[in-house]
């Protein structure tokens, strides 16, 4: 019976991630933005065939991996589903906050990423992403007419809703087009010090400033070991000093103990009248000691 159960429970967990699995697919997508467009790239970046064609760079500003394979890229508005992003291809995955590039060339046999359909210089050029049932709009814009060879059009930043002509020095295709502009606090510093001494001076106060603040800690730290060191050697001296007391006092008790024995067996074995037993005592003895102290006088 729980087995039956747990088969339940097992089943029912793949159907309820069956039937989101593409939900979540599909909201991932939903997410996609034609990020920046170039029509006539006279300059620009070059397939992998060494050819330069229009392009369309798409942006995925979701923080987790998108997989866009069956979504439709067109040019025309009457054709949703012009261009089909073929499933199977690791290129059709764009990880997050990343970008990916498309060549609008006509060549789309040449692999994935290669659209069936070209960019016309001059006039307005319309481009859409539709989501895999080729109905819904993912996202869609148009290009200017008056966008001149090697001008991208681009969001700035990445997936925001405003658009702005670049030039070529400032296209990003495949990358983030929040490109940003030269530090004022650097370029005014290199004006006050065009020569570097004053770097050069600060970089040395930090360097000998970082080894004093090292030696100052090795000495620190030596002294610590030092006291650490003398402290043990101390302790185990008097610990010595305790255990050889310890030794003598046991010492003493078995010369104690021995003499009174052998007194006991004499008297025993000899008689009262007969027997003398001589107890020489040992100068060294602490038990001596002590009974020589309290011994009274006469």
């Amino acid at each position: 019976m729980k087995a039956n159960a747990k088969s339940i429970i097992i089943c029912a967990l793949c159907a309820l991630t069956a039937a989101f699995a593409p939900d979540a697919a599909a909201q991932g997508r939903k997410s996609l933005r034609i990020n920046e467009v170039m029509v006539a790239n006279d300059s620009s970046i070059v397939d992998e065939f060494g050819r330069r064609s229009a392009w369309i760079e798409l942006v995925n500003p979701t923080h987790a991996p998108v997989e866009i394979s069956s979504v439709y890229l067109t040019d025309d508005p009457q054709n949703p589903t012009k261009y089909y992003v073929p499933r199977g291809d690791a290129k059709t995955r764009i990880g997050k906050g990343q970008q990916l590039l498309f060549f609008a060339d006509g060549h789309d046999n040449e692999g994935p990423l290669h659209l069936n359909f070209t960019l016309t210089p001059g006039q307005d050029n319309f481009i859409a992403i539709y989501d895999a049932d080729g109905i819904n709009l993912i996202d869609s814009v148009t290009i200017p007419a008056s966008l001149a060879a090697d001008q991208s059009y681009a969001r700035t930043p990445d997936g925001a809703d405003d658009w702005t002509v670049r030039p070529l020095n400032k296209t990003t295709p495949g990358s983030l087009n929040d490109v940003k502009g030269p530090n004022m606090k650097i370029k005014s510093f290199e004006t006050m010090d065009p020569d570097g001494f004053a770097m050069a001076v600060m970089a040395m106060s930090i360097v000998f400033g970082a080894l004093l603040v090292l030696c100052l800690c090795f000495m620190l730290i030596s002294n610590i070991s030092a006291r650490s060191a003398r402290a043990a050697a101390k302790a185990k001296a008097e610990a010595a000093e305790a255990q050889a007391a310890a030794q003598a006092a046991n010492a003493d008790d078995a010369a104690v103990a021995a003499a009174i024995a052998l007194a006991l067996h004499s008297h025993l074995n000899a008689g009262v009248g007969n027997a003398r037993i001589t107890v020489n005592p040992n100068p060294n003895s602490a038990w001596n000691a002590k009974i020589m102290r309290e011994l009274p006088r006469r």
